[in-house]
């Protein structure tokens, strides 16, 4: 689609300025990979929310003593990890809301929201159970409740834990939002797809999105490896020293 009139690299570099230009200077065509691009930062930022505060609950069930709980609690972790997430997102959509007036955002909200807490509920238990018992016990001995003694020593120390992988799961997500398109989404990925079917262009629209998505997937992991340097108490200390030394 590059060639143009003629042959050569004038003839290239012509073909693919109008390339350009048809992908994204006409009919203002760049506003609607940035609009997919919000819709994509979006559910990607509500679905981490909903997807880790239900983590909590899902790990309280998992390692409840009553066996009921935790048996529906491995039944809600096996199920929603066993199914792919278009297929739960197609699920909600066409069965669950399909007669219903809420807007497939929402769902897709809920759907990766869902997938998430299945395992950062698994997480966050193998997280909780990797700290030594003998640092709840200390707390105990020095007059901290359970509950101040879980938030204050067991869980920042699980938290570090599991952040990296926690991290991996986040990137994933946001590269998972791809699919919304599936549920009449206008994500990053269908404004491409959109793009390409009126100018018959596959160039720009695809290495776009590809990009994007690399460059938010970097930004985001770039982020949260900065976070897991503030939790850890070694790098606490090291600015701290820093700080005196100045």
């Amino acid at each position: 689609s590059f060639a143009g009139t003629g042959s050569g690299p004038v003839a290239f570099a012509r073909g693919l300025k109008a390339s350009f230009e048809r992908t994204f200077v006409t009919e203002g065509r760049w506003r609607m990979l940035a609009d997919g691009f919000g819709v994509t930062l979006l559910i990607t930022f509500l679905s981490a929310l909903l997807g880790t505060a239900l983590a909590f609950p899902v790990w309280l069930a998992r390692t409840a003593k009553v066996r009921v709980v935790s048996i529906c609690a491995k039944a809600y972790i096996a199920v929603l990890q066993g199914t792919p997430v278009l297929v739960l997102l197609m699920v909600l959509f066409y069965i669950v809301f399909g007669k219903t007036e809420l807007d497939g955002l929402w769902i897709a909200v809920i759907g990766f929201g869902l997938n998430l807490s299945a395992y950062a509920g698994e997480m966050l238990r193998s997280g909780v159970e990797s700290v030594p018992d003998g640092q709840t016990e200390a707390a105990l001995a020095l007059g901290y409740t359970p509950r101040r003694a879980f938030f204050r020593f067991v869980l920042p120390q699980a938290v570090r834990t599991i952040l990296p992988v926690y991290r991996g799961e986040l990137i994933g997500l946001l590269k998972m939002t791809s699919i919304v398109g599936y549920i009449a989404i206008g994500d990053l990925t269908k404004a491409s797809d959109l793009i390409r079917s009126r100018t018959y262009e596959a160039f720009f629209p695809i290495i776009t999105t590809a990009f994007i998505y690399f460059a938010a997937s970097w930004l985001l992991a770039l982020a949260l490896e900065r976070l897991g340097r503030r939790l850890d108490p070694a790098f606490g200390r090291a600015r701290r020293d820093k700080e005196v030394a100045a």
